[in-house]
């Protein structure tokens, strides 16, 4: 048995690593990294004819491991959810939904656009309180919910998406603490407009810093691509939609 589990008096394996403490990087992985070192192609563009970025192909990868259209590579989940807002054209001032039991970072994304967040409260189960929810939307007028799946805790997203379609809400979902979890079979990050994933140190993904951003949406792909900075590079990111999309000829 792996010595990070354990089995009870009733059979149980239980863990008993540490999740404060990161796993030795696998020999594989040492060598991935020494070999982009040996080439010298660190950044996203910097590829000669032929060649496609590491970044460019984990995009790919991603994108198919979650069954999204489109993914976007970060420098953070930070990153990764203000870059979704902004994709949803959220303008300084705007009243930004979000639950009340999460991180700094996520109302800090709303406030990097200058935006203002409007908390919601949360259930006994450490979820979205879905009756506050609507009246935190009617009251304010938001019509972006930026919604934390804090600590693992997903709420009963099919009751959730029927209220924010009812509300006129669009949703983007941090999916910081549930990358590979589910609900009802569909992968978390899938049932809003925009999934974000972190993959910082203490993730479940660990590549020290950096984010994910998933969508549908070849409009929010275009805008988000953009956003991050591609500039006349549009075309290097291959996880993206064409040209001809609205958002990519901006």
């Amino acid at each position: 048995m792996n010595e990070r589990f354990q089995s009870d008096m009733a059979g149980q394996d239980r863990f008993t690593g540490s999740f404060t403490q990161q796993e030795p990087i696998p020999e594989a992985g040492i060598e991935a990294a020494l070999a982009v070192l040996r080439h010298g192609r660190l950044h996203r563009y910097n590829t000669a004819p032929g060649e496609v970025a590491e970044t460019v192909l984990l995009e790919e990868e991603f994108a198919g491991y979650v069954g999204a259209a489109y993914c976007l590579g970060l420098a953070s989940g930070g990153a990764a959810m203000a870059c979704a807002l902004r994709a949803l054209q959220v303008q300084a001032g705007d009243p930004v939904l979000s639950n009340a039991f999460t991180l700094a970072p996520v109302p800090g994304a709303i406030a990097s656009l200058g935006a203002k967040p409007v908390f919601v409260d949360v259930t006994e189960d450490l979820t979205i309180d879905l009756a506050h929810l609507e009246v935190q939307a009617r009251a304010s007028g938001a019509k972006v919910l930026l919604l934390s799946h804090m600590r693992g805790h997903i709420c009963d997203m099919d009751a959730l998406v029927s209220l924010c379609d009812r509300l006129g809400v669009r949703v983007i979902e941090d999916c910081a603490h549930t990358m590979g979890a589910k609900w009802k079979g569909v992968p978390s990050g899938r049932h809003g407009a925009v999934g974000c994933y972190s993959t910082q140190t203490y993730k479940h993904m660990n590549s020290g810093e950096g984010g994910f951003l998933v969508t549908d949406d070849a409009e929010l792909a275009a805008r988000a691509v953009l956003l991050s900075g591609s500039y006349m590079l549009y075309a290097r990111h291959r996880a993206a939609p064409g040209r001809g999309v609205r958002g990519a000829e901006a």
